[in-house]
């Protein structure tokens, strides 16, 4: 079978296309064969040599996938031949591993989909997870809520806009051009602030009539995190969940300190914490899953690539003009290969 392996990290280059022997599941095992696979920035920071949960090299980038029951091993009673299935975040803590036509995963990590709810869509999960902890785990967000969402067209904004909309919250997007803003408006928020024409904190002031928005979802971090902080409402709360930008840099105590009055917050966030909290992650995943089940979600998929394009993929993404996610397709088969 075939997959994508690096030996050491880099760019995008460094991923090639092997072929390797069919693996059989072990004991409490089972062997999944890929529908689709979600390409995400942790497989990004994987194939960087960034990511702080590593796995060993020479590896596999991925971390999501729906796809079928290929083989069960010994052990296994509660699932079938031919169950569909969704896997995300094997090998925990490490990530990785789902570039692959086929996997073998733990049985009690897989995840059953239900025969109504769209394979594609169901592999666009993992970015719905980060928004659903960030949202309710960590936010705690309530209906009427303000909040400003920066990258609001990429993978975990546009998830982030999705469920908070659907919860009644108030939602101003940051977005980078008119037409990721133009994405934006189309998932029915009212108010898209483009951050290299607009002064985004007093833009933010502006339309909340000076009061600041209750959250700031920042998935950059860097030395502009603190300056994030002047968009925030008395009692509001900042929230940085990446570091698109680098490490998080700055006088943090300061930024506190000055508005000390409003009693602002400052946190940041990592879909780590649930690592070993599986109650938490099933409740999240099965929730997610319903709402693709009954239509309240409907993921937008920016393009469909085979397995042997998965550089292509990664440049897509770096390149910082897509919208929604990018999957890869086994069974397709690209025109140069």
């Amino acid at each position: 079978m075939k997959v994508i392996e690096f030996e050491a990290p880099g760019g995008p280059e460094v991923m090639r296309i092997k072929e390797i022997p069919l693996p059989e599941p072990g004991r409490s095992q089972i062997r999944v064969k890929a529908h689709s696979i979600g390409v995400g920035i942790p497989d990004v920071l994987i194939r960087s040599g960034l990511y702080n949960w590593m796995p060993p090299l020479p590896c596999t980038p991925g971390t999501e996938m729906s796809g079928t029951v290929s083989a069960i091993g010994p052990g296994v009673d509660a699932i079938n031949l031919g169950d569909r299935i969704y896997v995300s975040a094997r090998e925990r803590p490490h990530r990785g591993g789902c570039y692959a036509e086929e996997i073998v995963v733990q049985a009690d990590e897989a995840i059953s989909i239900p025969g109504s709810v769209d394979m594609e869509a169901v592999a666009t999960l993992a970015n719905y997870q980060v928004a659903w902890h960030l949202l309710w785990n960590m936010a705690r967000i309530k209906r009427a809520d303000t909040i400003l969402v920066y990258a609001a067209a990429g993978g975990v904004g546009s998830c982030i806009v999705e469920l908070a909309l659907i919860a009644g919250a108030q939602i101003i997007g940051v977005t980078s051009s008119e037409a990721k803003g133009n994405f934006v408006k189309k998932l029915g928020v009212s108010h898209v602030i483009n951050r290299f024409e607009d002064d985004v904190n007093a833009r933010a002031q502006e339309i909340t009539h000076g009061r600041g928005v209750d959250f700031v979802f920042d998935p950059a971090g860097g030395p502009q995190t603190i300056e994030k902080a002047a968009a925030l409402a008395p009692l509001g709360t900042l929230i940085v969940y990446g570091r698109l930008a680098g490490p998080l840099e700055g006088d943090f105590a300061h930024a506190i300190r000055e508005r000390m009055s409003d009693s602002i917050g400052i946190r940041s966030f990592s879909i780590h914490s649930f690592d070993n909290n599986k109650p938490s992650r099933m409740e999240a995943t099965n929730a997610l899953i319903n709402l693709l089940d009954n239509q309240t979600l409907k993921p937008y998929i920016h393009a469909r690539l085979p397995l042997s394009d998965a550089r292509k993929a990664h440049e897509m993404l770096e390149g910082g003009n897509v919208m929604g996610k990018i999957l890869l397709k086994p069974e397709f088969r690209s025109e140069t290969a």
